[in-house]
């Protein structure tokens, strides 16, 4: 019995790691404008989105779309261009 609970902890962990990943998609714009598309997992809140779109744009950004699907949100932003953060070329 204890096996069993402690593999479906195991699995709902894993779960929790998954659902709370985020990615994000630069896109250029024909005016040279840059947005993110930010997605997280369905499972998590807002503010993982957020936090990421943050970290993007550290002093601020203009939300220009959420989208919250069956297994996904998204988070599409601009970050305010006087303010852009540069990105290293890990990112």
């Amino acid at each position: 019995m204890c096996a069993i609970l402690e593999r479906a902890a195991l699995v709902a962990l894993a779960f929790a790691t998954l659902t709370a990943c985020t990615t994000a998609q630069e896109m250029r714009r024909p005016n040279g404008d840059i947005q993110y598309v930010i997605g997280c997992g369905a499972g998590t809140g807002w503010n993982v989105c957020y936090a990421r779109a943050n970290e993007l744009c550290p002093s601020g950004y203009n939300t220009l779309a959420e989208d919250a699907g069956f297994n996904r949100k998204e988070l599409r932003i601009a970050c305010r261009a006087e303010q852009r953060r540069q990105r290293g070329p890990n990112e």
